[in-house]
């Protein structure tokens, strides 16, 4: 009998043991960092304004404002939007007596098109803090209002993109047509734009 208590004795220290044991080893919960990744900010494009300049042929270079929306579609393609106000011609053309484009003509342009990047990268002039850059190209339609006129517009261009943590900076050039006829008649249905725009992400 006293064998029987003796070895129920044992039993329960052990148990006791054990459960202290697995108290003393009991693994807890820890904080891995993915709670956080919800108040990361998602970049789904760029809201931009600039400067441009627009030379067609056969007429003065003319300055504008160039509103800018890029939506980033994925690693490479973009899809964006723009709308041009500003002078066409300063410069009055007269044919046969008649005037056929006015010193005081505005430009309206508004169009769609896609980028594509060419070339990704990294620049830094401190050697501390990069700035990834971006080469696109990028294809335009939409359409132009000149004067009393107005055509269908393409253009084909490369854009250079920096895109700092806060301020997006772009430089483009780029060839466009226009489709008028009055500006086909005065061989100006066509030239080249060049722009800088800032931006801010959204």
């Amino acid at each position: 009998m006293t064998s029987f208590w003796r070895t129920v004795g044992l039993a329960g220290m052990a148990f006791f043991s054990l459960s202290a044991a697995a108290e003393v080893f009991s693994p807890g919960s820890q904080r891995n960092g993915l709670d956080d990744l919800s108040e990361t900010e998602v970049e789904h494009g760029v809201f931009s304004v600039g400067y441009t300049n627009t030379l067609a042929y056969n007429n003065d270079s003319q300055p504008g404002i160039l509103f800018t929306a890029r939506y980033f579609a994925g690693e490479k393609w973009y899809l964006l939007g723009e709308a041009q106000i500003g002078q066409f011609s300063t410069r009055a053309v007269i044919n046969d007596g008649q005037e056929v484009r006015s010193d005081d003509e505005e430009l309206l342009r508004y169009s769609a098109g896609a980028g594509y990047a060419l070339l990704q990268g990294t620049a830094s002039t401190s050697g501390v803090r990069a700035v990834p850059w971006v080469l696109a190209a990028e294809l335009n339609a939409g359409e132009q209002h000149s004067g009393d006129t107005s055509g269908r517009y393409a253009s084909l261009g490369l854009s250079v993109q920096f895109h700092g943590e806060r301020i997006w900076t772009g430089i483009g050039v780029r060839e466009f047509l226009v489709d008028d006829e009055r500006l086909q008649s005065l061989e100006s249905d066509g030239g080249t734009q060049w722009d800088i725009s800032l931006g801010l992400y959204y």
